[in-house]
C-alpha cells in the first residue's frame, strides 16, 4: 500500500541502538503487535509490514502472540478438548505424548516448528530404535494437532507436518497357519489365564496381574493401550500362567 509524505499510514519502524530496524504495527484487534525479527535495512523492514497487512486484509494473518504456546500444552489440551475419543484411543494418543512427541519437541512453541525440525524428529525416533509403525502413529497425532492449529485455531499459517509417506504403517505379511497350529489354535478358544489389567495415573499406560501357581504377581512391562496389555495376558497361555 501506498504511504504518503514518507510516513506509512500502516505500522510504523524505528531504528535501534544496535542500527537494526523493527516493526510495530496493528492487529485486526486494533492492538499494537511488536516484530519479533529485526532487518538489516529499513526497506526489509518497511516491505515486511506491507506483507502483514495484506495478510490482515486479506484474512490469512496469525498472531505471533498465540504461536508463542508450547506444543505439549497444546496438545495435551487438544486432547482434553475431544470427548468423542474412545478411552482406549485417548490413552493410545496421551502415551505416543509421553514417550516419543513431548520429550523432543513438547518445548517447542508452535510458531517454531518447522518441517525441517519434525524431519529430524521423525529421523532421531527411526535411529533408537523407535519401530516404523510406532513412528508412523506418532506422526499422525503429531500432523492432526497441529491441522486444527492452523486450519481450526488459526495459530499458525500451515502444518509443518508435509513429510511424504511418513504416516504410513508397512506392516510385514502375516504368515499362514500351517493345519496343525489351526488345531493347536483351536483347543486354547475361550481359555484365559486368571488375571487382570489396571490402567496407570495420568494415563501412563496399563499393567498386568496374573496368578502363578496360586500366587498373583505384576508383569514387569508397562502396556500403552489396554488392548496391547489384553493381547500379553492372552499370550501368557502359552507359558502356562493363569
Amino acid at each position: 500500500m501506498a504511504n504518503k509524505d514518507n510516513h506509512r499510514r500502516f505500522g510504523n519502524i524505528r531504528k535501534l541502538p544496535s542500527g537494526r530496524f523493527q516493526i510495530r504495527y496493528p492487529g485486526p484487534d486494533g492492538r499494537m503487535r511488536t516484530g519479533e525479527e529485526t532487518y538489516e535495512r529499513k526497506g526489509d523492514a518497511d516491505r515486511a509490514l506491507t506483507l502483514i497487512e495484506g495478510r490482515i486484509l486479506a484474512g490469512t494473518w496469525t498472531d505471533p502472540e498465540r504461536a508463542k504456546i508450547k506444543l505439549a500444552d497444546y496438545s495435551a489440551t487438544w486432547i482434553d478438548q475431544r470427548p468423542g475419543l474412545r478411552p482406549r484411543t485417548v490413552d493410545l494418543y496421551r502415551w505416543l505424548l509421553k514417550k516419543h512427541i513431548t520429550p523432543y519437541l513438547g518445548n517447542v512453541s508452535l510458531g517454531k516448528l518447522s518441517t525441517a525440525m519434525i524431519r529430524q524428529w521423525r529421523a532421531d525416533l527411526l535411529g533408537k530404535g523407535v519401530s516404523v509403525s510406532m513412528a508412523a502413529k506418532a506422526y499422525r497425532l503429531l500432523r492432526a494437532v497441529l491441522m486444527t492449529a492452523a486450519e481450526d485455531d488459526g495459530i499458525i499459517p500451515r502444518n509443518p507436518c508435509r513429510i511424504r509417506g511418513a504416516g504410513d504403517e508397512h506392516a510385514e505379511e502375516r504368515p499362514v497357519l500351517s493345519v496343525g497350529q489351526v488345531f493347536e489354535l483351536a483347543d486354547k478358544v475361550g481359555r484365559r489365564p486368571v488375571g487382570s489389567i489396571r490402567g496407570l495415573k495420568r494415563g501412563e499406560g496399563h499393567r498386568i496381574r496374573f496368578q502363578r501357581h496360586g500366587e498373583m504377581r505384576t508383569y514387569p512391562e508397562v502396556f500403552p493401550t489396554r488392548a496391547e496389555a489384553e493381547r500379553a495376558l492372552r499370550r501368557m497361555i502359552d507359558t502356562g500362567a493363569g
